[in-house]
């Protein structure tokens, strides 16, 4: 029954479009768990066939298959997204065993994001972090719910209802410019909502930067390298009474009030790569 209200689904008419989507996630979702472990392991026997390398336990060998069918067990080529699916569901089969939320990826966008790339999740949009690491920002909310490919609580029935399914993917962001001098640079990123924005800065060794007092309070964490940091003296040229002097390193996170004087990035000259430190404000772009 939901999938016959895909197919009759009118194109032109997004809330129909949406109903059968929601009836068709709401099936799968709710589908009895040892059904969804059966039909899970069909899927992943299909998928594995059809891969032209030998499927390890690790995932490393999760690799685009040549154009063609060169094994014999495909009658066509893939599409990228039925590749990149195929290996989603293939690692998270393997990592959440029997969890029918590996089959997720035939619902979502899979992304693959580069260094510097970044995009906007709205309220209400299931998503799923699979490997790598990122800097997720967030809106304050005490509402996280989890339907799957965890072992946390799961609240199946209240994520079905609260999703907005939205068909579409995201603008992938490569940041604005912010600032731009010899030996350090920065990149904001704005979503378009008015509770935070982030701004990265990048520092080269020998290096230093100064970042201006901002009327809002902001996080700082440091994501790649080894610097410090030192204040600045004010507007009336004098020294603070503190110096604020901290080490940072991966990982190193900072508080800095509003209208805190001008903290200094320092990147050491005998360092061979760069300071990266993330903010996190008040979006003061929206």
């Amino acid at each position: 029954e939901a999938q016959l209200k895909v197919f009759t689904a009118s194109p032109i008419n997004e809330a129909e479009q949406q109903a059968a989507l929601m009836a068709v996630f709401e099936s799968f979702m709710s589908c009895d768990p040892e059904t969804a472990k059966k039909e899970l392991a069909e899927l992943v026997k299909r998928l594995r066939a059809e891969q032209s390398s030998v499927f390890r336990g690790s995932g490393a060998s999760h690799i685009n298959p040549p154009p063609g069918d060169v094994s014999g067990t495909m009658t066509q080529v893939e599409s990228p997204w039925e590749r990149k699916a195929a290996r989603a569901i293939l690692r998270l089969a393997e990592q959440f065993p029997g969890d029918q939320g590996a089959m997720a990826p035939l619902f979502l966008n899979y992304l693959l994001i580069a260094p510097g790339e970044s995009f906007f999740m709205a309220a209400n949009e299931p998503h799923a972090y699979v490997a790598g690491e990122i800097l997720e920002c967030m809106a304050c909310s005490d509402n996280v719910v989890r339907a799957g490919l965890t072992p946390k609580h799961k609240d199946v029935s209240n994520l079905i209802e609260m999703l907005t399914y939205t068909m579409g993917g995201p603008d992938i962001e490569f940041g604005r410019l912010e600032h731009s001098e010899e030996g350090s640079h920065t990149l904001v990123y704005t979503p378009p909502v008015p509770e935070f924005e982030v701004l990265v800065t990048t520092v080269e060794p020998g290096h230093e930067y100064a970042i201006p007092p901002c009327d809002v309070p902001s996080i700082l964490i440091c994501v790649e390298g080894i610097g410090a940091t030192r204040s600045a003296p004010g507007s009336d040229g004098e020294e603070p009474l503190r110096a604020h002097q901290y080490e940072l390193k991966p990982g190193k996170s900072l508080y800095i009030t509003a209208g805190t004087i001008s903290l200094v990035l320092v990147c050491d000259a005998k360092l061979k790569g760069p300071l990266r430190v993330a903010r996190a404000r008040q979006n003061l772009n929206y």
